[in-house]
């Protein structure tokens, strides 16, 4: 694939990218969306909620007719044992079905809460293995932080949309039972209920429709507020807050964002408030047109008390049930757009990940690695991190890849480790675009230690395995932790390798300082014994002695596999075969360390401008 080719691949991935962010889930999509996940994830919660409605429904039915038939036997002359039976009947079925009503509702909610909380696991499995330059990308960020207000709570998104489907259910039975009784008093009276209330739905629905523009209009209001929030009580910059006097700053930032979120809640109350206006209204309306025509059939058509007082029942309860079920309706439309934010985020268009599996005993002597002219810019930039990249990785080869900070050098480890895809050109692996191989395979070549190191709240030795402790193998955890010179810090703890990293989880956690933290990670690269080696400047806080002593002592423990030594200090990778040196996102060198200072070019000219900095014992290390 030439790098046109590879171009218009990337511009067609991009279309596809905008195409999706713009696409619109219908209302019977995400109903279809939110039911398949309950069956998904619990099949029994549909015959529960079956069960629920029913229940719910035999104890709204029962109000209407009990006084009817208790008033009717009264006036009647009907006998008190009679009065007393029909009172004792419909008393049990009403505490029957109230029961089984409450009684699945409480199974239901904590259900429901299950698959809400297994739709933020589905979630949290995107974000794990869509492609990583996603989570650079301020539209990715956007819609995911849209979309998780589909799982923050159980009112809204995916559960409130559960609830309130349970809840349609149950108020369609109510409504079809009392409707019937209505139409035996008269249509029209059921035809102007009926139109009330959809004007109170109108003004419901309209109102929610603002206040989800105005609430998704302040999601990157929320999104800076709670950035600035993390950082006024983040210990990482709280000597930068000091030092720097960037109190006042932060405040005032902070200030601005929190005012523009009390404007948008302000605007939100307004649209509420003339939308409650419009419902007042309505209700009265309904309440006057109700008495006035019971009345008149009292006194002109003599209904008798008992009807009297089952036909308001009946118009009350047919009134709370379709007002209920508009209402839900209407709350399940306004889901609909953070569910579709939430899907949207689930079916991100990431690039395929490659179905070629790579052979089951591949050995380090049988990679190599090709660039060919190979250009990277980012998500959202014009300029380009990398630009025209052609280079050749020998088996077995040690690579020392030097240059200044920002001149590319990280990009291209992300780039060849695939957590990157090239704009333009291809990286092979023996001859096979890199692409087309399984994407989880592939990255099972590498062991990588980032400069940027990471160390999780689980037990050491989870954190050099990346595996449960069930599945790790202590010996191995042991003897790479010995080899990356941790081991006398691990057995002096009081649990050894099951001691816990950081105090976040336990408070008995083990705390590493920044040179332990490197060692962790050595001895997790180690551990993972990939056939290629990456250490991305681990050790760009160490002075240039300690780093050049590092690399060196941690060649010494990798044997024969290809290894990739980043760094910005030129004198830390001399022992390597071979030394390429990045600039401004190209290679503009490479060669021996001896065979580039002869050359007296451009990196020449830094290790002396870097040596003057330094002793000789930093130069000759």
């Amino acid at each position: 694939m030439d790098s046109t080719t590879a171009l218009r691949s990337e511009e067609r991935v991009n279309e596809a990218v905008k195409q999706e962010l713009k696409r619109k889930y219908s209302d019977m999509d995400n109903v279809a969306f939110v039911i398949d996940a309950v069956s998904r994830h619990d099949r029994a919660l549909l015959g529960l909620a079956a069960v629920n409605a029913l229940s719910s429904s035999v104890s709204r039915f029962v109000p209407v007719f009990m006084p009817k038939l208790v008033i009717d036997q009264l006036t009647q002359g009907g006998a008190p044992s009679t009065v007393l039976a029909i009172i004792t009947l419909l008393s049990i079925v009403l505490f029957v079905s109230t029961g089984i009503d409450q009684t699945s509702r409480n199974w239901l909610n904590n259900r429901f809460i299950v698959v809400r909380l297994r739709m933020i696991a589905e979630s949290g499995i995107k974000f794990m293995t869509m492609d990583f330059q996603n989570l650079e990308d301020p539209k990715v960020l956007d819609l995911s932080q849209k979309g998780d207000r589909a799982c923050n709570n159980n009112s809204d998104g995916i559960e409130g949309v559960m609830h309130r489907l349970l809840s349609l259910f149950g108020g369609f039975v109510v409504l079809a039972g009392t409707s019937t009784v209505i139409t035996m008093l008269h249509p029209l009276l059921l035809v102007a209920i009926v139109l009330l209330l959809v004007i109170n739905f109108c003004a419901s629905s309209s109102a929610r429709r603002l206040d989800k523009k105005i609430d998704d209009d302040l999601a990157k209001v929320r999104r800076r507020s709670n950035y600035i929030s993390r950082i006024m009580s983040d210990f990482a910059y709280g000597k930068d807050i000091r030092l720097f006097g960037m109190r006042d700053f932060l405040l005032s930032r902070y200030g601005i964002e929190q005012e523009q979120l009390m404007e948008g809640n302000r605007k939100i109350e307004r649209v509420w408030f003339q939308s409650k206006g419009v419902l007042a209204v309505t209700g009265l309306a309904q309440e006057v047109i109700m008495y006035l025509w019971l009345c008149v059939q009292v006194v002109y058509r003599g209904m008798s008390i008992g009807d009297f007082t089952m036909y308001s029942m009946a118009i009350r309860t047919f009134s709370g049930a379709l007002d209920r079920i508009f209402d839900d309706i209407s709350r399940i439309r306004q889901q609909n757009a953070v569910i579709s934010d939430f899907r949207s985020f689930l079916d991100y268009p990431d690039w395929p990940s490659g179905t070629r599996s790579l052979p089951g005993a591949l050995r380090e002597e049988d990679l190599c690695f090709e660039l060919e002219n190979v250009s990277f810019r980012y998500p959202g930039r014009e300029e380009y991190a990398l630009r025209n990249v052609s280079l050749r990785i020998e088996p077995g080869e040690r690579l020392a890849v030097v240059g200044l900070n920002g001149a590319g050098k990280s990009t291209f480890v992300k780039l060849l480790t695939r957590l990157y895809r090239p704009t333009e050109g291809r990286i092979l692996l023996n001859g096979v675009d890199v692409q087309e191989h399984d994407r989880r395979e592939y990255y099972r070549l590498f062991s990588v230690v980032f400069q940027d190191i990471q160390m999780f709240a689980f037990t050491v030795a989870e954190n050099v395995s990346m595996r449960s402790y069930e599945l790790t193998d202590e010996v191995r955890v042991q003897e790479s932790l010995e080899r990356a010179g941790l081991g006398p810090k691990i057995k002096a703890l009081p649990k050894g390798l099951r001691t816990p990293v950081l105090k976040v989880i336990d408070e008995g956690g083990a705390e590493f300082s920044g040179g332990e933290g490197q060692k962790l990670a050595l001895a997790r690269a180690l551990y993972k014994d990939g056939p290629v080696v990456i250490l991305d400047e681990p050790t760009a806080a160490l002075d240039a002695i300690a780093e050049a002593q590092l690399y060196q002592q941690f060649d010494g423990l990798i044997g024969d596999r290809t290894a990739i030594y980043i760094s910005h200090r030129l004198a830390s990778t001399r022992f390597c075969d071979r030394v390429i040196v990045f600039e401004d996102g190209r290679i503009i060198e490479t060669g021996t360390h001896d065979e580039l200072m002869e050359r007296g070019g451009r990196y020449a000219e830094l290790f002396a401008l870097q040596a003057k900095y330094y002793s000789e014992e930093v130069t000759t290390a």
